[in-house]
């Protein structure tokens, strides 16, 4: 989905604000891949600023995936927001100061809203802040019951890194 700026004709300090249906591709987080739902669309704003326009791009975001733990189902809300800046000169923008996702003037809205999606996500996707996961020998999900498995011997060249740890933390 693209949005040509220069179809908007828009005069210094006017906006144009509308929402668009949008699907978005999975995503790859750690190698694994999630779905996304964009259930209210993705909103994009144009507000016409000295020396360019200001997109700007939101969405509430549903994902859909495995726990990075314990593998059970994940549904995820988040908000997903991003800005972009496009000159209506290139005097004085280089190369790498303007954005990959506007080119003569044309918004790329799809991928504006996928990069602020995937920025969006947390870096471990997980079902609660408390799981637990899963028993690394015998696959037992120890949010359900614990195994009778012995704990995995560590390797003492590794041993004060447990003095960073918080006390009660991980691994306590």
């Amino acid at each position: 989905m693209y949005v040509d700026l220069n179809d908007l004709a828009l005069r210094p300090g006017q906006r144009h604000e509308r929402t668009y249906a949008l699907e978005l591709a999975p995503v790859v987080v750690g190698g694994v891949s999630y779905q996304i739902s964009l259930p209210a669309g993705v909103t994009v704003a144009v507000d016409r600023v000295a020396g360019g326009f200001l997109v700007m791009v939101a969405a509430d975001v549903k994902v859909y995936g495995p726990c990075a733990r314990c593998l059970d189902e994940v549904a995820l809300d988040t908000r997903a927001e991003q800005q972009e800046f496009a000159p209506t000169t290139k005097d004085g923008w280089g190369e790498s100061d303007q954005s990959a996702f506007i080119s003569g003037m044309v918004v790329d809205v799809a991928g504006i809203a996928r990069e602020a999606v995937v920025l969006s996500l947390p870096s471990q996707i997980v079902c609660s802040p408390s799981c637990l996961g899963l028993c690394p020998q015998c696959g037992q999900d120890l949010n359900e019951k614990q195994c009778g498995c012995a704990p995995a011997e560590v390797d003492e060249r590794w041993g004060r890194l447990k003095d960073l740890l918080p006390p009660g933390g991980p691994g306590a």
